[in-house]
């Protein structure tokens, strides 16, 4: 392999104008580019490969594809208690922010936001929109209905979505509190990128599309993912259906494959957001006693160890911003060749170190 595609550390400000100027190359507006470019470098930067620049080629795909909209005109409508944004099937990365941003105005004279996103195109890390919330001081929830890949042993086929959910909530004087999460052992780009790498995948993830356990990544992706912690998992999935796939009035879709085809970073997608201002609620400072008091009991029960969700993340962007943004040696063969099939080459000579 050579050195120009080992993976290393890369400049997050050179990473984030690469995609922006990739997203542009097929068509989204400048602002918007950068904007989804920045979520999804920033989403490397905390830690989580699997929604990264890792899907910057199959949103460029379905982009070129029309697919998705690369200039969706989104559109809000609000009556006081619950609002709508139709985002087109623009980039999740855009719709994401958009829906927050909405909802962070909204809670300066209400305590309480509710949005339904519809028509929005895969939203990578919810958590990253979240954060965006408790970083302007708002504790936000965000749950995503997605197509069914998930069932227990036994089942025909898949049930449900892994229908991921997440909660942000600010901190005084630290990083605020960030829980992201999916309803399966493990998210199915975990799995994408052990496809990708052609490594496999541990045992308890998957079954293959005859409902066999398989650790093979690519018969995983057509076959069923398994839910965490069994029936609990499936049902806090079907929970995530009712609030943000049946509230929604969207049509349900049964299927995230074609037969012998591994799809992934599907649109048409809808999410609920619910963003709360806590000085409209309990008030700031007994907000920020509580949450002190908590988290306090919770690392000094939990020992040396113990931290507090989103703590970790916020240490890995303040190092990558320093230092640059860890990328993999296939996450940078594939961006090489990304970029040179838009003809936005990938920018080695941001490379730090190897």
């Amino acid at each position: 392999m050579g050195a120009d595609q080992q993976g290393g550390r890369f400049a997050f400000d050179a990473l984030a104008s690469w995609s922006a100027r990739v997203l542009e190359s097929v068509g989204v507006a400048q602002d918007q580019s950068s904007l989804a470019a920045n979520i999804l470098v920033r989403t490397d930067a905390r830690g989580f490969p699997t929604h990264g620049l890792s899907r910057l080629k199959s949103y460029t795909d379905k982009l070129r594809a029309g697919e998705v909209n690369p200039r969706a005109a989104l559109t809000e409508s609000f009556d006081g208690a619950f609002g709508i944004v139709n985002a087109g099937n623009t980039l999740g990365q855009v719709a994401g922010p958009f829906v927050v941003e909405r909802a962070v105005q909204r809670t300066v004279k209400q305590p309480l936001a509710a949005y339904m996103l519809r028509d929005t195109g895969h939203l990578g890390a919810l958590g990253m929109h979240a954060l965006l919330a408790a970083e302007a001081g708002r504790v936000a929830m965000i749950l995503q209905a997605t197509p069914p890949v998930i069932a227990l042993p036994g089942a025909r086929g898949a049930m449900l979505g892994n229908n991921p959910l997440a909660l942000a909530a600010p901190r005084a004087g630290a990083p605020p509190i960030v829980v992201d999460m999916s309803c399966s052992v493990a998210a199915r780009g975990n799995i994408l990128n052990a496809a990708r790498e052609g490594r496999p995948i541990p045992e308890g993830w998957a079954v293959d599309a005859e409902g066999r356990p398989t650790t093979d990544a690519q018969q995983a992706l057509l076959g069923t993912l398994l839910p965490a912690g069994g029936h609990k998992g499936l049902m806090l999935a079907v929970m995530v259906e009712v609030l943000a796939g049946s509230l929604s009035g969207a049509a349900f879709s049964a299927d995230l494959n074609k037969p012998g085809q591994v799809r992934s970073a599907v649109g048409n997608l809808n999410a609920l957001v619910i963003v709360i201002n806590p000085d409209l609620m309990a008030g700031r400072d007994a907000y920020e006693a509580h949450i002190a008091s908590w988290t306090a009991h919770y690392k000094r029960q939990g020992g040396e160890a113990a931290r507090i969700p989103g703590e970790r993340a916020a240490e890995a962007e303040a190092d990558a911003r320093r230092n640059g943004v860890v990328l993999a040696a296939s996450i940078v063969a594939e961006l090489l060749q990304l970029g040179s099939d838009v003809g936005v080459p990938f920018p080695d000579t941001a490379r730090i170190r190897a």
